[in-house]
């Protein structure tokens, strides 16, 4: 036969079933899956934030060219260059032929060509100023850039310059508009 013992307690003590037992699973699985939504929530902000300052970056660039293909137009009405013979070579008005800049959507290269000028035909022929050759540069990945120009009267033109570009998958744009004159600083000095 086996005794059996009885352990008697007094008021100061607790015994296990008092709710002294610790954590139940459920307990543990509840605060890991709160914790795992925190985390996942955290992670998920700090990828939107470097996404965004990704396109952040793509979006200044995309001003500097803007800001750049504006200059260069203005500069190539006031420039002494032999492809510009009036103001129509730069206005692109219809019934004209030969206008200097490219229309439509057009890749953007890291040079202006040997005219020096942006957005005309020769941009990224290379060195030896002619296309389809070794020497061609390859145009900058992930932009482009549109320059649409239309008359206003018979002295002024409208010049926007629209720069698209890609970040995580999705297409931006980038718009400057401008208004050009008739006259050319270079005959007034």
């Amino acid at each position: 036969m086996s005794e059996c013992q009885t352990i008697k307690m007094t008021d100061g003590e607790k015994g296990v079933s008092d709710g002294q037992a610790g954590f139940s699973y459920i307990d543990v699985l509840i605060a890991i899956g709160i914790l795992m939504t925190g985390i996942v929530a955290l992670l998920s902000a700090m990828t939107a934030a470097v996404a965004t300052s990704g396109r952040g970056q793509q979006q200044l660039m995309a001003k500097q060219y803007a800001t750049s293909t504006m200059e260069s137009i203005f500069s190539a009405r006031d420039i002494n260059n032999p492809r510009i013979t009036s103001f129509a070579v730069i206005a692109n008005t219809p019934g004209t032929t030969g206008g200097l800049f490219l229309t439509g959507r057009q890749p953007i290269y890291g040079s202006t060509g040997a005219d020096g000028i942006i957005g005309t035909a020769d941009d990224g022929w290379g060195p030896d100023g002619s296309q389809g050759t070794a020497d061609d540069l390859n145009p900058i990945n992930g932009f482009s850039r549109e320059i649409a120009i239309a008359p206003v009267s018979a002295d002024l033109i409208s010049i926007t310059v629209t720069i698209y570009y890609q970040t995580s998958g999705l297409t931006f744009s980038q718009t400057l508009t401008s208004y050009m004159a008739n006259y050319n600083t270079q005959k007034f000095n």
